[in-house]
């Protein structure tokens, strides 16, 4: 995956022009544990030409992350949703706990840089 490090956290796509040409939306889920162990950065800052929505989901709100959108970066504990607008640059990298990540890109043609 473009702008993704190799990690052990186990990512599906579930929703894309490959599994449904008619689809107007791009969606992967990234299921995370990180409960007992440091993780590596996942995500290389970068931006798309289309909105993106994360989702991020946990039994608990032990799941945190960190996102950076341009020059801002945020501590996010789930349950939470964030919104990045076409054109930000953006990285999402887990920090602890264990739960479920969801990205949305809403275009099935998008460009990423």
């Amino acid at each position: 995956m473009p702008f993704h490090q190799k990690t052990s956290i186990k990512r599906i796509s579930m929703l894309s022009k490959k599994i449904i040409p008619e689809s107007n939306i791009h969606t992967a889920v990234h299921f995370v544990d990180v409960s007992d162990k440091k993780m590596p950065k996942y995500s290389i800052l970068h931006k798309h030409d289309a909105d993106e929505v994360n989702l991020i989901l946990s039994q608990d709100d032990k799941l945190v992350y960190e996102i950076q959108l341009d020059d801002e970066i945020y501590k996010v504990r789930s349950p939470a949703t964030i919104f990045i607008p076409k054109g930000v640059n953006h990285r999402a990298d887990v920090v602890s706990g264990r739960g479920i990540f969801v990205c949305l890109i809403l275009s099935n043609n998008y460009k990423t840089s």
